[in-house]
């Protein structure tokens, strides 16, 4: 039986292998491009050097029509991606905890209400959106492309961190409360530990959809000193002048790090605290 079912994961595990093997093969096209001197048509690097990685740390395309340098396009990205994650946490731990514990009128229809605005695509709400920040003068500022991107994630975000809330017992709020804990406290003090693995998975959720939001930045901020590395690649590949596929295929790698990163950083912390772990 053991033998058997190690066999099934094996064939398993083995056909997952091939139908990821043509999407892989891109990723190494395009790690190979991007250390090469000459546009790349195989996987077989022919003229290796890292040109595009020294030009992007040192001057950028001026025909790019962006700062010269990848720094404040960096900064602008972690600004814009940071904001994003951190709003929408502390958001949607709030109203997670509040849907789920607290008792109010019209619940059921804010439940309902929540889940047909993720229904909206979001080029439909585009312009709505803009004319409310027009006539709230924000728009060319990092805080505009941050509300908004919070707001496309709040829906998501508000009924994961609820199912973490809804797992908790309520007898550890009412020992809590007897302890003479405010509602304040028990919630910053207690549940949002007990949450951790939620918060981790909303918030990476939350920065990824910052660091890779281009429609927003781009329709909100006229200002090309503050625009992102998504509107960054945009530029290069529209640009009129010739395009210089190694130094694109160098940016999108560059593009791709940190999401990875974090990806394989949130993996290792969503395994690390579990609920059961918390109330003992």
């Amino acid at each position: 039986m053991v033998k058997s079912l190690k066999y099934k994961n094996i064939i398993f595990g083995s056909l997952l292998l091939l139908l990821t093997i043509p999407l892989m093969s891109l990723y190494v096209w395009l790690l190979f491009n991007s250390i090469n001197e000459k546009p790349l048509y195989s996987l077989i690097p022919k003229n290796p050097g890292f040109r595009s990685w020294i030009q992007l740390f040192s001057r950028l395309p001026e025909a790019s029509g962006m700062p010269t340098s990848i720094f404040p396009i960096i900064k602008n990205t972690i600004i814009i991606a940071g904001g994003v994650m951190l709003l929408d946490l502390f958001v949607c731990s709030l109203a997670g905890y509040s849907i789920s514990r607290l008792k109010f009128k019209g619940k059921d229809l804010l439940l309902s209400f929540l889940l047909i605005m993720k229904a909206f695509p979001l080029l439909i709400l585009l312009i709505a959106t803009y004319f409310v920040l027009f006539y709230l003068r924000l728009l060319n500022t990092f805080l505009s492309v941050i509300l908004a991107r919070t707001a496309m994630e709040l829906v998501m975000g508000t009924w994961i961190i609820k199912g973490f809330f809804d797992s908790i017992p309520r007898e550890i709020e009412e020992s809590a409360r007897i302890d003479g804990a405010t509602k304040f406290t028990l919630w910053r003090k207690i549940m949002i530990p007990l949450v951790k693995p939620g918060l981790i998975a909303v918030g990476v959720m939350a920065f990824i959809a910052g660091w890779s939001d281009f429609i927003f930045v781009y329709t909100f901020i006229f200002d090309q000193s503050k625009w992102t590395l998504s509107v960054f690649l945009y530029s290069l590949i529209s640009s009129q002048e010739s395009v210089d596929y190694n130094f694109l295929a160098t940016v999108s790698i560059f593009y791709m790090i940190p999401t990875l990163l974090l990806y394989s950083f949130a993996q290792k912390g969503l395994t690390k605290g579990t609920l059961g772990g918390g109330i003992k």
